[in-house]
């Protein structure tokens, strides 16, 4: 783990002992919220019996994530973003969670080579990684207290293509996630089986037309399954900059967790940075599970 809280290695483990059917809780009823904040929409989930619980961190949520989008609003002249681009960095001193964004956003530039490009003409830039950083500290801030007291059985938290998961260790259900296909829309990619962590997928076709693509512009769409959404995102939108064969070499030299669809209609899995499979993509395939238990 660096100083900026990025960790570029990733390990995944598998499940202990079946718990004796004695043990099993009964599978609480999955519950849903929507949060609107500045434009953009949130879902939370949780397994939970008492809804009010629910309710009460919606809250809490939604107050953190609008904070968070005053806080680095371009919009706003009196933003801790706007004045840091404006000449006055006091922001790193008067806010931790400023400096932390700004810490991770230079420590991602180094991780990813320089592929993940923080910076644009001299002005901070973060909204490649704002929207995962402030799932990840919502979601670890008011959500994943309550999955490891056993108060709730699992819980998620996203928006768009970007999401974070927990389940208690005495819940057995896993978290069934299925990506997205940029190429066909009548079908997921694939599903990921997931316990604990955090997927982003970034689309070629979605992405912002002054994005730079530092090698070959060969990916359609990358995802990213880690433990922290943050780094998901950075490493989401730094594979579709690198190219296919760039970002391989990274994922190999970073232990990455990854599903590439290309140009070409090539889908690649990489776990824990080593390629699984390489299909050809033919309409109607059925498509292997991309099992992490725990990211």
């Amino acid at each position: 783990m660096t100083a900026a809280g990025f960790s570029s290695r990733f390990h995944l483990f598998g499940r202990g002992d079946d718990k004796a059917d004695n043990d099993i809780k009964p599978v609480e009823q999955l519950h849903l919220r929507v949060l609107p904040v500045d434009g953009a929409t949130y879902v939370l989930q949780m397994r939970v019996k008492d809804e009010n619980i629910l309710d009460d961190q919606t809250i809490e949520v939604q107050k953190f994530l609008k904070y968070v989008s005053d806080t680095f609003s371009p919009k706003s002249a009196t933003s801790l973003l706007t004045r840091y681009n404006g000449g006055d960095d006091s922001g790193l001193s008067e806010n931790n969670d400023f400096l932390q964004v700004v810490s991770k956003c230079v420590e991602a530039h180094r991780v990813t080579e320089g592929y993940f490009q923080p910076f644009r003409e001299g002005k901070l830039d973060p909204f490649g990684m704002l929207r995962g950083w402030a799932i990840n500290e919502a979601f670890n801030r008011y959500v994943r207290p309550l999955v490891e007291q056993d108060i709730v059985q699992s819980a998620s938290l996203g928006s768009r293509n970007d999401t974070i998961y927990a389940t208690n260790s005495d819940f057995e259900t896993n978290w069934n996630i299925p990506i997205k296909n940029s190429l066909d829309s009548s079908a997921p990619l694939q599903q990921v089986v997931l316990r604990n962590g955090a997927i982003s997928t970034t689309f070629a076709n979605m992405i912002s037309p002054n994005f730079h693509f530092m090698g070959p512009r060969d990916c359609e769409q990358t995802t990213i399954v880690s433990p922290d959404l943050a780094l998901a995102d950075v490493w989401s939108t730094a594979a579709l900059a690198a190219g296919t064969n760039n970002f391989m070499d990274l994922a190999q030299r970073n232990k990455l967790n990854a599903i590439v669809l290309t140009d070409g209609e090539n889908l690649y899995n990489v776990k824990a940075g080593e390629v699984s499979s390489v299909p050809g993509l033919l309409v109607g395939d059925p498509r292997p599970d991309f099992m992490v238990l725990n990211a």
